[in-house]
């Protein structure tokens, strides 16, 4: 059979008309979407910008006291977002507030797991140790406290040393890392990021100021003010742990005195009469003459009760999110 040439053509448009209608049939709705968005010429949403948007409308709900909003705005933040771990956080201090302890706890684990808790402050830790205080289970608190220690020390000294000049080992890794790349990012941080500042990847002005620096023709004075804000955000994180650390210390104080007044300290020397035990009392090892702090982990307490007046330093410790 012989086919004239108008009627080839219109068999072969129709033919790839036919491969382009199953291609859009067969695309995802991601993909869709993102067809519709360029062919209307309207601006995609990104979704960091949605994330921002519903961290903010959470932390105004708590604010307002709503906490069971906050809670639910909170948990709209995915996993893979870079606002996950301040929704965690933000979110436990809600369930605190309206007295439900165990799923502040169980929130609270989750960020003290690496590679989360790389990327919070002490504030967990200090969330942790409220909540046992006010369940009255001091072995616990003192178990946080020392852990609070041995995580945070290290960054705590890296800060130290990066917010005297804005340089530092791992600094000088991550910036390498990252002109490599183009641009800053979590990944450019790489293993260097438990000893960089919190969410430096994060920080618009840092991201800018980089930017800046990689232009051609660009001098030594960007690059300066790039050294400037890791310098600046390395003071930040210096003296948001020594507020920590001041509040840890009142919990501390707290609890001791607690200790001493609610519970009977028995056996003071080994030649004292046995004294009999109770799930109210404690005891000290008889060897020794003072009682350390920090080794006050190494014994149990089981008390009856935990009265928490107002005005006492649970209370003034208490914080959460702020818009």
């Amino acid at each position: 059979m012989i086919f004239s040439e108008r009627f080839t053509i219109q068999f072969i448009f129709g033919f790839v008309v036919l491969i382009l209608v199953a291609q859009l049939a067969h695309a995802s709705p991601a993909k869709k979407h993102l067809q519709l968005v360029t062919s209307t010429g309207a601006k995609a949403v990104v979704p960091s910008t949605i994330d921002r948007q519903t961290m903010k409308e959470a932390r105004i709900a708590f604010e307002k006291k709503d906490y069971k909003k906050s809670i639910a705005l909170y948990s709209k933040i995915p996993s893979a977002s870079d606002y996950w771990s301040e929704a965690l956080e933000e979110r436990a201090w809600s369930h605190v507030h309206l007295n439900e302890h165990e799923q502040a706890l169980s929130l609270v684990k989750t960020l003290l797991a690496p590679p989360v808790s790389f990327e919070i402050t002490g504030e967990p830790y200090l969330l942790s140790a409220l909540v046992q205080l006010r369940l009255c289970d001091y072995d616990e608190l003192f178990k946080v406290m020392k852990k609070f220690k041995t995580d945070i020390r290290p960054r705590y000294e890296a800060m130290k040393i990066l917010a005297k000049s804005g340089e530092s080992e791992e600094a000088t890794k991550f910036l390498v890392r990252a002109t490599e790349m183009g641009q800053i990012s979590r990944t450019a941080a790489g293993p260097e990021l438990p000893l960089l500042p919190r969410m430096v990847y994060r920080d618009h002005k840092l991201q800018e100021a980089f930017k800046v620096s990689l232009k051609p023709g660009s001098s030594d004075r960007h690059a300066r003010i790039v050294t400037l804000r890791l310098k600046s955000l390395a003071e930040r994180d210096v003296k948001e742990t020594d507020s920590i650390l001041r509040k840890f210390h009142l919990i501390e104080v707290e609890a001791v005195g607690r200790m001493y007044s609610d519970v009977h300290l028995a056996g003071g020397k080994k030649s004292a009469p046995e004294v009999e035990m109770d799930a109210n009392k404690l005891s000290f090892p008889d060897d020794e003459k003072d009682v350390w702090l920090d080794e006050l982990d190494n014994y149990h307490v089981k008390a009856k009760g935990c009265p928490a007046p107002s005005g006492t330093t649970a209370s003034a410790v208490s914080k959460g999110p702020k818009s």
